[in-house]
């Protein structure tokens, strides 16, 4: 169910109640020491992303706080679209009530959700590629879609009734639960990760944006590289739960249900044997001095992770000029080509908690 398709469910739900209003009962069914079995659908949405790292600044300040060093992050940052995050999506669930008082019940429920995770930013400057003097770096970004999330969330929840001899009576619970995973990745994660395991890359430096122009190093050495890896484990969560029920027919009520989880473990998005390819430049000030670190992409002088583009020859250059042999009198065009170039390469992974908000609106049966 699309999140579109979520006021159509609302609206079948308040027909549903309206049908049953001119019999409505003036006051809520008894529930004590009965059983109470209800379905329901809904949205939820994962309270986490991660941010892309492009804009990020590093400044190092002298003794008398000014800006010694600053270092930029040399992707493009103008550019940049998608996020890594477990999407909005919908849940269906199935829930089994007992009720020891008119006030306080205990609840058994399991759903059922599947969303995507988002896209994972790749940005690529591929050798041969035109720089204006102003930019001295040219980063393009690419989105690559990591795939699809599978939940099925079993959950425990103690409910107490502000209103229970009411026929419109608010909820409030508390509760426990284990969350099953599963994880489909896309076609284009799969093969990006395969690529990636067959090429080999070496670490670039970014020299400072200021004092001087920033540049990118050539590696001396180069090491095989690791594909990606996609970390998504079952959790344990608690929750809180909050909501409005209304009594439309004997033994029938309609019910509006919010909750919020907190989930104990995360989902981890990789590259490379850690979260990313290539070293960001971290975002924060502090003093001269306290950075040893070195930061930059990999260069990838085989292959590489996108296709680009493709070397044409020169305006005023033969046609049959083999830009292989002769690059001297080549240019970098973006037309893609169906082959892989080579170039600095930056793939940013992350983490993403399993926190999430839900709402549902369902119809539950008393007997």
């Amino acid at each position: 169910m699309r999140v579109a398709a979520f006021p159509r469910l609302a609206a079948l739900i308040a027909a549903t109640v309206a049908a049953g209003l001119a019999g409505r009962p003036a006051v809520a069914e008894d529930v004590e020491k009965k059983f109470r079995v209800s379905a329901s659908l809904g949205m939820y949405n994962v309270q986490d992303e991660v941010h892309s790292d492009a804009a990020n600044r590093l400044f190092l300040l002298a003794p008398d706080l000014e800006v010694e060093t600053l270092y930029r992050d040399p992707r493009n940052d103008s550019a940049v679209f998608g996020t890594l995050e477990i999407q909005p999506g919908a849940i269906g669930a199935l829930q089994a009530q007992y009720a020891f008082t008119k006030i306080f019940l205990v609840e058994a429920s399991a759903g059922y959700q599947k969303t995507d995770v988002g896209d994972v930013e790749v940005q690529a400057q591929f050798l041969g590629i035109e720089i204006p003097d102003i930019e001295r770096v040219r980063f393009l970004p690419y989105r690559i879609p990591v795939g699809e999330i599978e939940e099925i969330p079993v959950q425990l929840t103690f409910f107490g009734r502000f209103r229970p001899r009411a026929s419109l009576n608010p909820f409030f619970g508390v509760g426990f639960g284990y969350t099953f995973q599963g994880f489909e990745p896309a076609a284009e994660f799969d093969t990006l990760s395969v690529t990636m395991d067959s090429l080999r890359g070496g670490q670039s430096v970014v020299s400072p944006d200021f004092p001087g122009d920033i540049n990118l190093s050539i590696p001396s050495t180069f090491d095989d590289l690791a594909g990606a890896t996609v970390d998504v484990r079952d959790t344990w969560e608690w929750h809180v739960a909050a909501g409005m029920e209304v009594s439309f027919k004997r033994k029938w009520s309609a019910f509006f249900d919010m909750r919020y989880s907190f989930s104990a473990r995360t989902i981890e998005v990789g590259f490379n044997g850690g979260t990313d390819l290539g070293i960001a430049v971290p975002n924060y000030t502090t003093y001269s001095g306290r950075v040893n670190e070195t930061f930059g992409p990999i260069l990838i002088l085989s292959g590489g992770l996108v296709d680009g583009g493709r070397f044409v020859p020169l305006e005023g250059q033969p046609s049959n000029t083999n830009c292989t042999t002769d690059p001297a009198r080549c240019e970098f065009v973006l037309e893609p080509d169906g082959t892989n170039d080579p170039g600095f390469y930056y793939a940013q992974g992350g983490k993403l908690k399993y926190d999430a908000f839900s709402l549902q609106l369902g119809v539950r049966y008393t007997f």
